[in-house]
């Protein structure tokens, strides 16, 4: 009885913290979440979007693949000298071979691509990737277009924004008893229209909550692995992303190209494609190889990766499926969880449909906010 009568004292004052916390986090981040929202849903299908702007640099003049990788680079490089940082594989978004070249040295480098015909080894065309529109607005929802000012750390911040916004609607939202949860997600006819804002309000945040939360989430988690990794840990073995070397050889010996390294890999891994390759660089002497499952959704762009031995083809390393533990799964599954590629199509549709939903939110809720400091000031007078 005691506890009964403690817990009802408590009822009051806790939901009137929650009322505190889910205004305050929509009207100061709300603008700002709305905005990581919409752009969210315009990079679940980007890569779609970006072939469909630029259709002369995404079209091969015959469907045949035969061109390989070395021969790829060769054409890049004769169009754009400047190091090869990633050979994106030809898929069904983007049918041809991108090479990523990068123009400078660390973050600030400026990244060009060159997209090669797959089917007779020409080049298709050059461009400025970094300025892109499309990866234009993929920094905007990353970064915020602010790279060297703490950027991701911001957008970071905003999804913990999110994730504590989702739960206090989810207490606020959620149902006395002897009321029925269906009237709660839906919006009813005949009543004000301060009543049917309420109503979008409650109707929005209930049926996108499980999406919304997901993508909080998984976007915490890839803005601060470190902080993420240990309560991951709890679980499951989560270890940070390697960067291994190779021993160089005693004696002075030839690496391996590009060809022979995907053969190695396709060997080393026959139940997976390929889909990215990483040639060495300064601060990692071995080629990564990315891959990813057969007949995946094309937005799933890997899902593990090896790194071999430039001299002897030796895998180095193995973040696999097969090989990783299911922390390490999980934090290599975030980002496509966090676009929904994960689920496929039906995943991505989902994702993209709940990027309106911040938007919805935060107008919904200043309008009721709003309405509500109208009337007070009204009765006051």
């Amino acid at each position: 009885m005691v506890a009964g009568l403690a817990a009802a004292a408590w009822t009051p004052r806790l939901r009137r913290a929650f009322i505190s916390l889910h205004r305050w986090i929509g009207l100061i981040a709300g603008p700002l979440l709305a905005l990581i929202g919409l752009t969210g849903s315009f990079n679940v299908f980007y890569r779609e979007i970006d072939a469909a702007l630029n259709p002369t640099l995404y079209q091969p003049l015959g469907p045949e693949r035969n061109v390989t990788a070395a021969e790829a680079m060769r054409a890049a490089a004769a169009v754009d000298p400047a190091p090869i940082t990633s050979i994106i594989f030809p898929d069904q978004t983007w049918p041809v071979w991108i090479t990523i070249h990068a123009h400078g040295k660390g973050g600030h480098a400026k990244l060009w691509t060159t997209m090669v015909d797959p089917s007779n080894a020409k080049a298709l065309g050059r461009r400025d990737y970094t300025d892109s529109f499309a990866f234009t607005i993929y920094r905007l929802h990353s970064a915020a277009l602010l790279h060297d000012w703490w950027g991701k750390e911001l957008v970071g911040a905003l999804g913990i924004g999110l994730l504590l916004s989702a739960l206090s609607g989810l207490f606020l939202w959620w149902p006395r008893p002897g009321r029925r949860i269906w009237r709660s997600m839906s919006i009813r006819r005949g009543v004000s229209p301060q009543r049917l804002i309420i109503d979008l309000h409650n109707a929005t945040g209930s049926w996108m909550l499980p999406a919304l939360i997901l993508i909080a989430v998984a976007g915490i988690g890839i803005v601060f692995p470190n902080g993420v990794r240990p309560i991951i840990g709890l679980f499951s073995v989560a270890t940070p992303y390697p960067s291994p070397k190779a021993a160089p050889p005693a004696k002075e010996a030839p690496m391996l190209s590009s060809d022979q390294i995907v053969e190695l890999a396709r060997a080393a891994k026959p139940g997976l494609d390929i889909a990215v390759l990483n040639p060495p660089v300064e601060a990692r002497n071995t080629w990564r190889v990315l891959f990813r499952p057969p007949g995946a959704d094309p937005a799933l762009r890997s899902r593990g990766a090896v790194w071999l031995d430039p001299w002897t083809g030796a895998i180095v390393h193995d973040r696999t499926p097969d090989a990783m533990s299911m922390g390490d799964r999980y934090v290599t599954e975030q980002l496509w969880l966090h676009n929904g590629a994960t689920f496929g199509a039906i995943g991505r549709l989902l994702v993209f449909a709940a990027g309106f939903a911040p938007l919805a939110l935060f107008l919904s809720g200043f309008m009721a906010w709003r309405s509500r400091r109208l009337a007070r000031r009204a009765l006051l007078r």
